[in-house]
């Protein structure tokens, strides 16, 4: 049986859709056959492989307000055991549409949950919101990771944005498992950056991850080119960085079962 991971963050450019691409394609290198879900209307799982409009026909906004079979929207992007379903919002309108059809906060659960025996891993990467879409990936999910960068901004809302979290899950989700806080965009060099992570490990303790992803150059590259930061450059501080945290989870998930 897979498990079902939702990426999620208030917050934007703490780099939840990066975490998202370079886990999903990370734990695929080891083996994990994975399902990435674009949830956010904004549609940068698409972008990160460089498909545009005409090479996408359906996904999640055709899933919600047609009811079409969640096959239909899978795309291969040519990496082995990987497959994503991008959002396929371009108006305005669609996005729109998108959040009110998602106000029914079981159906992506009902959409996901029997390619939970397909999938070893469907990661969901959300908008930077608590609107309908992103209750529905609460709902839906066995566990969430969200993504922290080594910002002061960051870190001040961070408990406010938990204690909501925790919140819908009581009501939507009550078995929802946490992954824990991911420190990313994280910068040796930089002390403020070092002093917000030991604050970070001191308020949430064991609950923050070992893996920390560095700010690293090849990372924002990547997207460029259309591939994972690990078919990239597989040497990169970053994609070492998502290896480990894919290791991670996988040692997570083993002892979880």
């Amino acid at each position: 049986m897979g498990e079902i991971v939702a990426v999620v963050s208030q917050k934007g450019g703490v780099g939840k859709t990066t975490t998202s691409v370079n886990l999903g394609a990370s734990l695929a290198i080891l083996d994990q056959k994975i399902l990435l879900i674009d949830m956010d209307p904004q549609g940068s799982v698409a972008a990160s492989f460089q498909l545009n409009e005409t090479q996408i026909k359906s996904g999640m906004y055709q899933i919600f307000r047609d009811n079409i079979p969640l096959t239909d929207a899978i795309i291969d992007i040519g990496l082995e055991d990987l497959h994503i379903v991008p959002s396929n919002v371009f108006e305005e309108e669609e996005e729109i549409e998108f959040f009110r059809h998602g106000m029914d906060y079981s159906l992506l659960k009902k959409v996901l949950t029997p390619f939970k025996e397909v999938y070893d891993f469907v990661v969901i990467d959300c908008p930077p919101s608590l609107g309908s879409l992103t209750i529905n990936a609460i709902t839906a999910a066995d566990s969430i990771l969200i993504p922290v960068q080594c910002e002061y901004y960051s870190l001040k809302a961070l408990g406010k944005f938990i204690r909501t979290v925790k919140k819908l899950s009581q009501k939507y989700n009550p078995d929802l498992d946490f992954k824990g806080f991911l420190i990313t965009m994280f910068d040796k060099r930089i002390k403020r950056s070092q002093e917000i992570s030991e604050e970070l490990r001191y308020s949430f303790k064991d609950t923050v991850l070992e893996t920390v992803i560095p700010r690293n150059s090849k990372i924002s590259e990547a997207p460029s080119k259309g591939k994972p930061v690990a078919l990239f450059d597989i040497a990169s501080a970053g994609a070492v960085g998502y290896l480990h945290l894919a290791e991670e989870i996988l040692i997570s998930g083993s002892n979880n079962r």
